[in-house]
C-alpha cells in the first residue's frame, strides 16, 4: 500500500498553468464535489474539489492526464462525454494504458515522469514502464501512444503541453533549491526505468556523480550536491548525491591539456583590459580593435595555444594569461558550454 503524500505539484501556481493550458486547447476547468476527473464532452474538464481528492492527488496532474486521453483518443472523440471512455471493457483498458504511456514520454524531458503518474489503480503499470515508453514492446497501448505523440507534435497540443510542463519543472525545481529537502538515493523503480533524479537516462553503473565533471557544491545559501548539467533556465542546477549512480551524461574531471575547448572555436575572441599585464607582457599577441585589446587569433583559435605530446592543448603564455583566461574554471557552468560548442559534451 502507497503512503499519500501530499504532491508537490499541489499548489495554486501549478494549478493555474495548467488550467491555463487546458484554456489555451479551449477546455474551461471546473471544480466540483461531484466528479473525480472527467470531460463532459462540451468544452469543460471537471475536477473535484479538495475534499474530493486524495492527499497526493493534484490538479496539475489530474488535467496533464485528462489532456493526454483528449490526445489518444483523437478530435473525433474529444466531443463525446469522457472522450468515449467509460472503462468497462479490456478496449478501454488499453486506451488507458495508452494515456499513461503519452503521459510519461511526454513528461519525461521535463523531469515530471513520476510527480505526473497516475494516482490511481494504473500507477503499477506506469511504474513497470520502461524508459522509452513509444519503443516496440507487443503491448497494444505502445501503437496508440505513437499515434497520439505524433499528433501532440504536430499541433498545438504539443506547444500547450510542453509549455506547462517547463513553467511545472521550474516551480517545483524553485520549491527544492528554497527548501532543506533532499534527493534520495535511487528507488528500485528508478532504476528499473532507467532514469536518474536529475532527469536524465541512467549512465555507467561503476561511475556516481561524484565523481563527474559536472558535479558542484553551490547554489543559494548553503551550498548542496548539484549537477551542472541539468541547470534551468535561470542557472539553477539540479540537487544530487556524490554517491548516486551517474547519469548518461557522466563524464570524467575535466583535463584542459586535452580539451582546449576554450581555447579554440568555441569563443570567437578574448578581450582584454588595457591595463592587463598580457598587454606589456606579451605585445606580439594582443591586437587593437579602436579602444579595444584582444588576443591574437590563429584561425579559430588563440595564436597563445600549442600543442606538446599527448598534451595537445598547452597555452605558451599560461603565467601571463589575460584576467579572462584565469577567471575561467574548469568544469564550471561556462566550460561545458564551450565544450558543448566544439561537441566534447552533451
Amino acid at each position: 500500500m502507497r503512503t499519500l503524500r501530499p504532491s508537490p505539484l499541489a499548489i495554486p501556481a501549478v494549478d493555474l498553468i495548467w488550467i491555463d493550458a487546458a484554456r489555451d486547447l479551449g477546455f474551461a476547468v471546473v471544480r466540483t464535489p461531484d466528479a473525480y476527473a472527467s470531460s463532459d464532452g462540451a468544452g469543460a474538464i471537471a475536477i473535484g474539489t479538495q475534499e474530493i481528492l486524495d492527499a497526493d492527488d493534484a490538479v496539475a496532474q489530474l488535467i496533464f492526464h485528462e489532456l493526454c486521453h483528449a490526445l489518444v483518443e483523437g478530435p473525433a472523440r474529444q466531443a463525446l462525454p469522457d472522450w468515449g471512455l467509460d472503462n468497462s471493457g479490456a478496449g478501454d483498458v488499453v486506451r488507458e494504458y495508452a494515456c499513461l504511456r503519452l503521459q510519461a514520454h511526454l513528461a519525461a524531458p521535463f523531469g515530471l515522469r513520476e510527480l505526473m503518474a497516475p494516482t490511481t489503480e494504473y500507477r503499477s503499470y506506469h511504474d513497470r514502464l520502461p524508459g522509452d515508453v513509444l519503443a516496440s514492446d507487443g503491448d497494444p497501448a505502445t501503437g496508440l501512444a505513437r499515434e497520439a505523440a505524433a499528433r501532440a507534435a504536430a499541433t498545438s497540443w504539443g506547444r500547450a503541453i510542453a509549455r506547462a510542463l517547463s513553467s511545472t519543472a521550474a516551480h517545483v525545481q524553485s520549491a527544492r533549491d528554497d527548501g532543506d529537502g533532499d534527493v534520495h538515493p535511487l528507488a528500485p523503480q528508478d532504476v528499473a526505468a532507467g532514469k536518474h533524479p536529475v532527469g536524465f537516462a541512467l549512465g555507467p553503473a561503476d561511475q556516481t556523480c561524484g565523481g563527474c565533471a559536472w558535479f558542484h557544491v553551490g547554489g543559494r545559501g548553503r551550498g548542496v550536491p548539484r549537477c551542472r548539467q541539468a541547470e534551468g533556465g535561470a542557472g539553477a542546477a539540479r540537487r544530487t548525491h556524490a554517491d548516486l549512480r551517474a547519469c548518461d551524461r557522466w563524464e570524467a574531471p575535466v583535463d584542459c591539456r586535452t580539451c582546449g575547448a576554450c581555447c579554440r572555436e568555441a569563443y570567437h575572441a578574448v578581450s582584454v583590459s588595457m591595463r592587463d599585464p598580457v598587454v606589456w607582457k606579451q605585445p606580439k599577441l594582443v591586437v587593437r580593435h579602436g579602444p579595444r585589446f584582444e588576443i591574437l587569433r590563429d584561425g579559430d583559435r588563440c595564436a597563445a595555444l600549442g600543442s606538446r605530446g599527448i598534451e595537445r592543448y598547452t597555452c605558451s603564455i599560461y603565467e601571463d594569461r589575460p584576467q579572462a583566461c584565469r577567471d575561467f574554471a574548469a568544469g564550471g557552468r561556462h566550460c561545458l558550454d564551450a565544450r558543448r560548442r566544439v561537441g566534447l559534451s552533451r
